[in-house]
């Protein structure tokens, strides 16, 4: 059996790292960025005197293109090196010796990168411990020479790309300063520009953590010019092997907006998605961010997902927990104005931590029967008053005309995290009473009607009880405000699991369940004995008309509460309807008698 070396075509890896493993093909300034900043760290190593690493990127035009050009006076390759590191795809220079084991480049892959925008790549080098250079010319078809320099050449490595079609109308000099400017930002090393319009340094940047002191102005300044907004405030992070601010957005967020970060990998750009950096649950925030310890992917616009990262996220956290804390202990007026700002952010936090529940609840605001309320208020009220919440808005809006004249408050817990956060009040503030709107609530608000009137209306509510059982819902005959409402409508548990039943999805999992489920029992339709229309059907003996009027009062009291009519309903809905135009074409109906059928 015999052996055999994979044969490797260069041209569909190069189509792979397009497709499938870089986001752009600008990239490739990035890796030669990289290989330059690394060969210069890997110089000063080696050399404790060398102090004045540069990187020069020239852009020239030429008549069919242009011509990119990164240089270096770093630690270079010698011939050895050259066959090792350039021409064998994805081995490292920074492996196999102590001087080159801290960076994050690898040269082979690095430079099989600028394949994506040129079809040539020319390297010269020299070794920091030879006295001759050498020039290596690799070829997007596999091929690749090497021959010796016999012009003397300084330390230090070249790469020269020339860009031609399309890569020529992307890369114009503008684009090419821009995607340097963005990736070396905080790059140490001077990286220094020449082209055709322009002659500048492209990192010689303000860094507040850099600086014997920064004031909150400079560094909010710092943040509003890397990430293009305005902020609130600002947090310092701090821990091993990391460097930073997250940044307080000065306007409303939400967990489903893309936030824009700036982080960086030894000093250089790497990612604006800090999905797998920054909590999820801080989405309020914008980071700059420079860490030292971290794993990139093998594109590099990423990071492994490992304890590091993990430790990193950690200390994020940390870092904005206390800076809660700060603020609630020597500027409340400031956390009061983040929570007015990131009200739903920051009810996202309350539901997963005491700490911030405590420090928070108080300046969260909630919809309640009386307008718009602080935590703080809820509290308050509930030591004069009964408070209750609701879970449905739709529950609250129907609950609401209930209370008009009442010494009560009712919360609408309706919304995202209300409802959790209002359940865990009790735990974390003790003696105060706030309960959850249920069926036995409706007593507190529903009040018996004279007992001349309930005997008045005895028969309709009879009537009415017959005419609704198959609906298992009661009919009641109470007192409530206000009068103008006719009728109120709560639906019961069994109500409930009965729709569910009927829409088919879960008709199958409760079949051979007892549930208990009696005849005449479930929802409540409650008559307003204060209404005056409610009061004159007392006198009405019809029974099939009063099978039509509580049908009316039936369909209606659900429409009201925003209750959804299946089917079944809304038949009865259009035949009650129906029937009463038609005895309003018969020209009434009498009260006590000789009714039209």
């Amino acid at each position: 059996m015999g052996s055999y070396n994979f044969k490797v075509d260069l041209k569909g890896i190069i189509r792979l790292l397009s497709d499938n493993l870089y986001s752009s093909d600008k990239v490739f300034l990035r890796e030669l960025l990289q290989n330059s900043v690394d060969a210069v760290d890997a110089r000063k190593k080696a050399e404790p005197e060398f102090k004045d690493g540069r990187i020069n990127v020239y852009y020239r035009k030429k008549a069919d293109g242009a011509q990119i050009i990164f240089e270096d006076n770093g630690i270079g390759l010698n011939k050895e090196e050259i066959h090792t590191f350039l021409s064998v795809i994805g081995q490292s220079s920074k492996r196999d010796t102590e001087v080159r084991n801290s960076f994050i480049g690898q040269f082979g892959i690095g430079l099989l990168s600028c394949f994506l925008a040129s079809n040539e790549i020319k390297v010269l080098t020299r070794a920091a411990s030879e006295e001759k250079g050498y020039q290596w010319i690799g070829k997007s078809d596999g091929s690749y020479a090497i021959t010796a320099l016999r012009k003397e050449i300084p330390v230090g490595t070249q790469v020269h790309l020339e860009l031609t079609g399309r890569k020529y109308e992307v890369f114009t000099e503008r684009e090419i300063i821009d995607d340097l400017a963005e990736y070396g930002y905080m790059l140490l090393t001077p990286v220094y520009f020449k082209g055709e319009e322009q002659e500048k340094i492209l990192n010689q940047n303000f860094i507040p953590w850099r600086q014997p002191f920064s004031v909150s102005d400079d560094i909010l300044g710092f943040g509003e010019q890397l990430l293009g907004e305005t902020f609130f405030d600002v947090v310092p992070l701090s821990g091993e092997g990391m460097k930073g601010y997250a940044f307080i957005s000065a306007r409303q967020s939400s967990a489903n907006s893309a936030a824009r970060h700036k982080i960086y990998l030894k000093n250089m750009f790497i990612t604006e998605d800090g999905q797998n950096v920054v909590p999820k649950w801080a989405f309020f925030i914008r980071c700059v961010l420079n860490v030292e310890d971290l794993t990139p992917t093998a594109s590099r616009e990423s990071f492994i997902k490992d304890q590091k990262l993990l430790h990193v996220k950690s200390q994020i956290e940390k870092s904005i927990f206390d800076y809660f804390v700060t603020l609630s202990q020597y500027d409340v007026r400031k956390l009061k104005q983040l929570t007015s700002i990131h009200n739903l952010a920051i009810k996202s936090l309350v539901v997963e931590n005491e700490q911030i529940f405590k420090l928070f609840f108080p300046f969260l605001t909630f919809p309640t029967s009386q307008g718009v309320m602080t935590g703080f208020q809820i509290v308050s009220a509930s030591q004069k008053i009964p408070v209750n919440y609701t879970v449905d808005v739709d529950e609250f809006r129907r609950i609401c005309p209930l209370l008009e004249g009442t010494n009560s408050l009712l919360v609408n817990g309706g919304y995202v995290y209300d409802a959790s956060i209002l359940q865990r009040l009790p735990r974390y503030y003790k003696n105060v009473r706030v309960k959850a709107f249920d069926e036995n609530s409706y007593e507190n608000l529903l009040e018996e009607p004279p007992g001349e009137l309930r005997d008045k209306m005895a028969y309709f509510i009879e009537c009415a009880m017959d005419a609704l059982r198959p609906f298992q819902c009661k009919v009641s005959l109470k007192s409530f405000s206000p009068n103008p409402l006719q009728a109120l409508y709560v639906q019961g548990e069994e109500d409930f699991l009965s729709e569910a039943m009927d829409a088919g999805s879960l008709s199958g999992f409760f079949e051979g369940f007892d549930l208990g489920k009696e005849e005449g029992t479930g929802s409540s339709l409650y008559l307003n004995s204060n209404n005056n229309f409610i009061k004159n059907l007392g006198q009405v003996r019809n029974q099939d008309f009063i099978k039509v009027i509580v049908q009316v009062i039936y369909i209606q009291a659900l429409l009201g509460g925003h209750y959804t009519l299946d089917g079944k309903k809304m038949e009865v809905m259009n035949k009650s309807l129906q029937s009463l135009m038609e005895y309003a074409m018969l020209g009434g109906v009498g009260l006590e008698g000789d009714l039209p059928c």
